[in-house]
């Protein structure tokens, strides 16, 4: 044991220096000396979509056909796909955001995404999700007792619609909720 030991010297203290806080770069400034490799560092922190980048690039003060010509390179080279961007963006909504279908359909059409691309993301995000059980998990989170009269239930349904959820599937599960026979829904 007393040949054993170590010595490990003691941890610096982190320094911050006003100077040094003042000289980060901030997120307007440009990084990179060109677009195609500030593009690059864009997209390794996480998917975006061509649009999304686009913009970016520009705010970052590079002109319009720099801008094109890096997005260009990067479509060509794999790094920027719209596909795989939605298809991530898919599987976000559904599991973080509990969204229905039309509701990401929507946000991908939005963010300038063309349509059978987002619909073949949707179908594949979709394809291991029961859509029945992810509501009927929202609506438990959206409830903290039964549905006591028509302005509540109303309330509700256009709640759910608003997130993408069909029509038909949301008054079936609501129905279940209702508190009483008090109120009919056909007044």
């Amino acid at each position: 044991m007393s040949g054993s030991h170590t010595y490990t010297q003691p941890l610096k203290a982190p320094t911050t220096s006003s100077s040094r806080i003042q000289q980060a770069p901030s997120v307007k400034k440009r990084s990179h000396d060109d677009p195609y490799t500030s593009g690059l560092a864009l997209l390794a922190r996480r998917e975006l979509f061509t649009e999304e980048l686009r913009g970016r690039l520009l705010r970052q003060g590079y002109n319009a056909r720099q801008v094109e010509e890096a997005i260009r390179r990067l479509t060509a080279r794999g790094a920027l796909n719209n596909l795989r961007a939605a298809k991530a963006y898919a599987r976000h909504a559904i599991q973080n955001k509990s969204r229905g279908r039309s509701r990401v359909l929507k946000e991908l059409d939005q963010r300038g995404v063309n349509p059978s691309d987002s619909q073949q993301a949707t179908d594949e995000a979709y394809s291991d999700v029961n859509e029945t059980i992810l509501l009927s998990r929202v609506i438990s989170r959206k409830l903290s007792g039964p549905i006591i009269n028509q302005a509540h239930f109303r309330r509700l349904y256009a709640a759910l619609l608003r997130q993408g959820f069909d029509g038909t599937d949301i008054v079936k599960l609501l129905k279940a909720k209702i508190a009483s026979t008090d109120f009919s829904l056909d007044q």
